[in-house]
């Protein structure tokens, strides 16, 4: 057999065989998932990933032609669901709506944690949350200016608390500190709604808070806003100042976010099923609507390239904090 016949054979054959995987990923795609898919918020009900993946849960439903089952699995500062999703089987049917906290914080400052940032597949960031400086309702000072005066000329004369320690508040409140140089009294929490009952009871002066948490008591006037930790105000509320607004910090922005991750080793074409429903669904008017009401933005791009290079953004800033691994 001549050279040429048996080249021409081979890529024939290769061609076949790249049309029958094409082919059979298609046909995954039409019939994939078999079988309901659970996502993991690695934090009790009631928070603000709770309340948008419950809000869209029916319409992700519809899209996949599937069961979508929330399932909340808190503790451990997110990482104990995050955990789960991390060591699951990687068929697509359980994923992670994570956040900035357990995706890359948590496996910077825990050195017991049995995953890793790239244990992870990113499949789509859904929305971004910034947090807001919050303070008690009779907290003599009334801006950052005067809290960063009043701890220069008596440190730890102020506490501020937070869900727990090494969680992305602490963090924030920690980068403020260095910011300005001041010392605050830290006061750690089991959570965030102990922290929440404190604070509106006046235990402690002030706290970083997202802004679903936030708003409601601001707007009753039982706790006051110091600042938007954010490069920009609020969409929704315009009326919030920044804290880069003042005089004793500049170029502060910590930005939480919320996106869908899977285990490593899941089919892309699945992923990408899984990417295309949560893109048509959070670009609804009346989700976006629903999502910005709550203080927070909707995804501008639902792409994994984009989600990928925000998480390496986001580790890149944290690590550079040089923050303390928990022993």
């Amino acid at each position: 057999m001549s050279h040429f016949l048996r080249g021409a054979r081979v890529g024939a054959a290769l061609c076949a065989a790249l049309v029958l995987n094409a082919t059979a990923a298609a046909a995954e795609t039409t019939t994939w998932p078999d079988k309901p898919v659970t996502f993991i918020i690695p934090f009790p009900a009631g928070g603000s990933i709770d309340a948008v993946m419950r809000a869209i849960s029916p319409q992700l439903s519809e899209r996949l032609g599937q069961t979508v089952v929330i399932e909340n699995v808190g503790g451990a500062s997110g990482s104990i669901g995050a955990g789960r999703v991390a060591q699951a089987k990687p068929d697509g049917t359980t994923l992670l709506a994570g956040s900035i906290n357990d995706v890359v914080l948590q496996p910077l400052v825990n050195s017991h944690l049995r995953y890793g940032t790239d244990d992870f597949e990113p499949v789509s960031l859904v929305f971004t949350s910034p947090v807001i400086l919050v303070a008690r309702k009779d907290l003599p000072q009334s801006n950052i200016d005067e809290v960063v005066q009043a701890l220069r000329a008596d440190p730890e004369s102020l506490s501020y608390g937070s869900p727990g320690q090494g969680t992305f508040q602490h963090v924030v409140i920690e980068d403020l500190q260095r910011r300005t140089a001041t010392k605050m009294l830290h006061v750690p929490y089991k959570g965030a709604a102990p922290l929440v009952n404190d604070l509106l009871g006046g235990q402690i002066d002030m706290a970083v808070m997202a802004p679903p948490t936030a708003l409601p008591h601001l707007q009753q006037g039982r706790i006051k806003s110091l600042g938007v930790i954010s490069g920009q105000r609020l969409s929704a509320y315009p009326d919030l100042p920044t804290i880069n607004e003042s005089g004793a910090v500049q170029g502060m922005e910590m930005t939480g976010w919320v996106g869908v991750l899977a285990p490593k080793g899941v089919p892309p074409e699945r992923l990408q099923r899984v990417r295309d429903a949560l893109a048509a669904v959070m670009q609804t008017p009346a989700v976006r609507e629903r999502v910005q009401a709550m203080g927070m933005e909707s995804a501008t791009s639902y792409s994994k390239a984009s989600f990928d290079t925000r998480i390496r953004d986001d580790l890149s800033v944290l690590r550079a904090l040089n923050l303390t691994i928990q022993p």
